[in-house]
């Protein structure tokens, strides 16, 4: 497992606090990695496996709990009998339906720490905020950054292999699994984490009705990312390709993308005004190696690629 220091610190400066620990962000950037390290943290401190319930709901053990009552039947399983802390490690916890519910429970009822992952934004919304307004904490985690890249890879950032690291990193992005991958392996990598987040994280969980405008917002913003869009812009952009949709559903489109973390939303600012322009905005996309994926692999448009790794970082 490739280390991740900075983001293990975060969970480490609330580790035995009320606060419950959320680490949000795109599917495969290592959400599950920093929870099994944070894991072997409470174990290297001594504490007792038998104190840490991990469960990951997309393993094949607990993929048939998706429900809050089943949820509650599991973790009366695994309770222990006595009141000493407990540490709770839930992975890719959104699966579960009324998940807030016995979160909320577990940290009203027992002496514990908890600590959950998920891979859609609206996680963090609805019944979570109202159960939990002020008493969790949001770590969102990123695939490798350029200094993560080059830490990962052994290069020291004096050495004069950085500029051909940077090509690399530009061309494939920094999901773990695609850095420790051959050259020849990336693309097909990448290809399948696109699919899994455009299907599994946008389309399948929202019910999105239209999958070929999806893919092609997809396209148009990935190729754009660093220019002003709005929503009539990119109507009118598909529409010359012969794809009818509206304002509302491309609207309604970028907010499933925001929300799967497959793309950011930078809105301009009026200054004079001091308030924020409500027509344009830039988009900018999780990783660019998925960037290239979703705009057929093709190079170029190298300033904009700066800007956008800029930007993530």
């Amino acid at each position: 497992m490739f280390q991740r220091p900075e983001y293990l610190q975060q969970l480490i400066q609330f580790e035995n606090t009320d606060f419950i620990k959320v680490i949000t962000g795109v599917r495969r950037a290592g959400k599950s990695v920093l929870l099994m390290l944070f894991r072997e943290h409470l174990l290297q401190k001594g504490i007792s496996e038998d104190r840490i319930i991990y469960i990951n709901f997309e393993s094949f053990e607990y993929q048939t709990v998706t429900t809050e009552e089943k949820f509650r039947t599991i973790i009366s399983e695994l309770l222990p009998k006595d009141d000493q802390r407990i540490y709770f490690l839930f992975d890719e916890i959104q699966v579960v339906d009324g998940w807030q519910r016995v979160v909320n429970g577990l940290r009203v009822s027992f002496n514990s720490d908890i600590v959950i992952t998920g891979s859609n934004a609206n996680m963090l919304s609805g019944e979570l905020a109202t159960l939990l307004s002020g008493r969790y904490i949001e770590i969102p985690l990123y695939p490798f950054s350029f200094q993560e890249f080059l830490r990962a890879k052994n290069i020291d950032t004096a050495s004069r292999k950085v500029d051909s690291a940077y090509n690399e990193y530009e061309k494939y992005g920094g999901f773990p699994s695609v850095i420790i991958a051959e050259d020849s392996i990336k693309d097909t990598i990448l290809a399948g984490i696109f699919d899994t987040i455009v299907l599994n994280d946008v389309a399948l969980r929202t019910g999105v009705k239209d999958p070929a405008v999806l893919k092609s917002l997809i396209r148009f913003l990935a190729d754009n990312v660093g220019q002003l869009v709005n929503a009539s812009k990119i109507v009118n952009t598909l529409k010359s390709e012969g794809i009818e949709t509206t304002s509302h559903t491309v609207t309604r489109y970028l907010d499933l993308l925001e929300n799967g973390y497959l793309f950011y939303q930078a809105k301009q600012y009026d200054i004079r005004g001091r308030e924020y322009l409500k027509t344009n905005s830039k988009y900018f996309i999780v990783d660019t190696g998925l960037k290239r994926n979703a705009v057929g692999r093709k190079d170029g448009n190298y300033s904009n690629q700066l800007e956008n790794i800029v930007y993530i970082e």
